[in-house]
């Protein structure tokens, strides 16, 4: 390479360097812990849903009287798993559900690392008159509508949510007839993960026992 080119290299790489790493940074890279401790939580979380999945199921055998589409099935389903949803890593399972042509009914489990897991029901089209009558014995159970927002979105910061309380029955019952698709949630704080199978199950019988 010629020294008129070396020059230009030289002067390109003090105008715009390169990208390093601070010691924090690399501290972290050469620690296995870190490595190690994720992936044994991904393993656990993992073996809690499935396990939660298979209960539901026991339990949706145990009796025939369940508020719950026929469309949907008893067969447990795979749990979907990624690294970076707004660049934290996730879990989530759809349980019971049912995506046909009339519409999706959906009971699914997010595990959003470093913020938040959740219950949540979603619901379109001919499923939301399936469920609109169950609205009312639903009220004071913790949960909340999502009024405005994505309903496949697991962050709910920026959405507006209405508690599933007596005084705004009249709006939710309101949206429920003007939409196309809702989300019922019911959030809970990541210090109660050790309790995802026992809230989820509680959940369950909540909004589907007849």
């Amino acid at each position: 390479m010629s020294g008129c080119l070396w020059k230009w290299v030289y002067l390109g790489l003090c105008t715009n360097p390169l990208v390093m790493l601070s010691e924090e940074q690399i501290d972290f890279l050469s620690s296995k812990e870190f490595f190690q401790l994720k992936k044994e939580a991904d393993n656990k979380i993992g073996s809690m849903l499935y396990s939660t999945q298979n209960y539901i199921q026991t339990l949706w055998n145990s009796r025939n009287r369940w508020h719950l589409p026929a469309e949907v099935s008893k067969i447990p389903g795979k749990i979907s798993k990624g690294n970076n949803y707004k660049g934290f890593p996730y879990q989530v399972f759809d349980y019971p559900s049912a995506f046909v042509e009339k519409g999706i009914f959906s009971f699914r489990i997010v595990v959003w690392y470093g913020n938040s897991f959740s219950v949540n029901l979603i619901l379109t089209n001919a499923f939301l008159e399936f469920f609109h009558p169950q609205i009312q014995r639903l009220v004071g159970k913790n949960i909340q509508l999502m009024k405005e927002g994505n309903i496949w979105e697991t962050d709910t910061s920026t959405s507006s949510l209405v508690p599933l309380e007596t005084p705004y029955l009249a709006d939710i019952n309101g949206y429920f007839e003007k939409n196309e698709s809702i989300r019922l949630i019911r959030q809970f704080d990541m210090n109660q993960i050790n309790s995802l199978h026992r809230l989820t199950v509680e959940c369950f019988n909540d909004w589907f026992t007849l």
